[in-house]
C-alpha cells in the first residue's frame, strides 16, 4: 500500500487550506470534468465552487519505463500505483491520484476535523467536509476506471483505506439497506465491475463506493434493474448522444434543444429522480460557445442535476 503519511512537500498546492480556497465561495451544480487538465488540478475546482470532480485513473500489471526521445528523459510507472490522465500515452509518472488529489484532500479533512479538548455544543455526528460555508455538504469525488475494472478497484480500495477509517466517506450500510452521508462520496465510473461488487456485497458490512449507471435506461427499466440502480448508485448519467439519439444529437449541435428533444431529456432526467438518483450529462457541445451556454442552461432547467463542464469559469459564471 502507497504511504500517504510521508512527509508532504513545500509546493503551494501543499499550503492551500480550506479558508483559502472555498471561503467566500458560491457552491454551484458544476461537474470539473477532466479535472487533472487543470493548471491546479482539484484546486481549481474548489476555487470555482465546483461540488463534483471527475479524474481518470489507470492501474497496470507491470511497471515499465518510457523514454521522450527528444527530451530524453526517462518515466517510470510502478504497478502498485495508480496514475490520472486522458489516455496512457501522456500519462506522467508524477500525476498519481495519491499526488493530485487524495493528499491534499486528506489533509483539507484532517484540518477541518481538529480534535477538540472539550465538546462542542450541536457538534453534527457527520464529518466537516471541504467547503468553508457550507462544511456539511459532500464533495462528489467520480473516479473514471480506464484501465481493468476489478485490479483497479481494488487498487483505489487500498488508497481509501485511510478515508474510510476516520469516517470521511459516504457508504452504503449494507446490513440495514441504507445510505450514510459523508464529507467526500466516491463514484466509480468507465469500466465498473458491476458483477465483482455485487458479489462483494454478500460478505461485508458497508461499501464506500457508489457506481454510475446508465441514465439512457432509466425510461422503462424493469423493477429488478431500478431496484440495483436505486441501492449502488448515487448519479446516473450518460452522452447527450445516448439520450436523444444520433439524428436529433447531430440537429442539436448548432441550436438550442426542441421542444421535443427537451421532453425527452426530462423525462430522463424524471425516471431517475424517481429513485432518488441524481443526473449528469457528457459529451455535450462545446463549440460555439452560444450554443455550449444554450445546452448548460436548458440542461439545468429541465433538471439535470450535474453540469459538466471543462470551461470552469464559464460555467462558474453563469451559475
Amino acid at each position: 500500500m502507497i504511504n500517504v503519511f510521508r512527509p508532504f512537500s513545500e509546493k503551494i498546492t501543499d499550503i492551500l487550506t480550506i479558508e483559502s480556497l472555498t471561503r467566500d465561495v458560491h457552491l454551484k451544480p458544476i461537474h470539473s470534468h477532466n479535472d487533472y487538465w487543470r493548471k491546479r488540478p482539484f484546486f481549481d475546482a474548489l476555487l470555482y465552487g465546483c461540488t463534483s470532480i471527475e479524474g481518470d485513473v489507470w492501474k497496470f500489471h507491470k511497471d515499465y519505463t518510457v523514454t521522450d526521445t527528444v527530451t530524453e528523459s526517462t518515466s517510470r510507472f510502478i504497478r502498485d500505483q495508480v496514475y490520472v490522465g486522458h489516455n496512457q500515452v501522456h500519462l506522467k509518472s508524477e500525476n498519481t491520484l495519491e499526488a493530485l488529489y487524495l493528499r491534499p484532500l486528506y489533509r483539507m479533512l484532517e484540518s477541518a476535523n481538529k480534535r477538540y479538548s472539550e465538546p462542542i455544543m450541536s457538534m453534527p455526528s457527520k464529518k466537516f467536509g471541504v467547503f468553508f460555508n457550507s462544511p456539511e455538504l459532500t464533495l462528489n469525488l467520480w473516479l473514471d476506471l480506464k484501465t481493468e475494472g476489478v485490479e483497479t478497484y481494488l487498487a483505489l480500495k487500498q488508497q481509501l483505506k485511510m478515508f474510510m477509517d476516520k469516517g470521511y466517506l459516504a457508504y452504503y450500510n449494507v446490513s440495514e439497506a441504507s445510505f450514510v452521508d459523508g464529507p467526500v462520496a466516491i463514484t466509480l465510473t468507465g469500466d465498473v465491475p458491476w458483477t465483482f461488487l455485487e458479489e462483494e456485497e454478500k460478505s461485508v458490512d458497508s461499501r464506500q463506493v457508489f457506481l454510475d449507471c446508465p441514465l439512457e435506461q432509466f425510461i422503462g427499466a424493469d423493477e429488478k434493474t431500478r431496484r440495483k440502480y436505486r441501492k449502488f448508485c448515487l448519479f446516473a448519467s450518460a452522452s447527450l448522444e445516448h439520450l436523444l439519439g444520433n439524428e436529433d444529437f447531430k440537429s442539436s449541435l448548432s441550436q438550442d434543444f426542441s421542444e421535443a428533444q427537451k421532453s425527452r431529456l426530462k423525462q430522463s432526467f424524471d425516471a431517475a429522480h424517481a429513485l432518488g438518483i441524481k443526473t449528469r450529462v457528457w459529451g455535450g457541445v462545446d463549440w460555439p460557445i452560444h450554443v455550449r451556454d444554450m445546452h448548460w442552461k436548458s440542461l439545468w432547467g429541465l433538471g439535470c442535476d450535474l453540469i459538466n463542464a471543462d470551461d470552469l469559469e464559464a460555467a462558474a459564471n453563469m451559475f
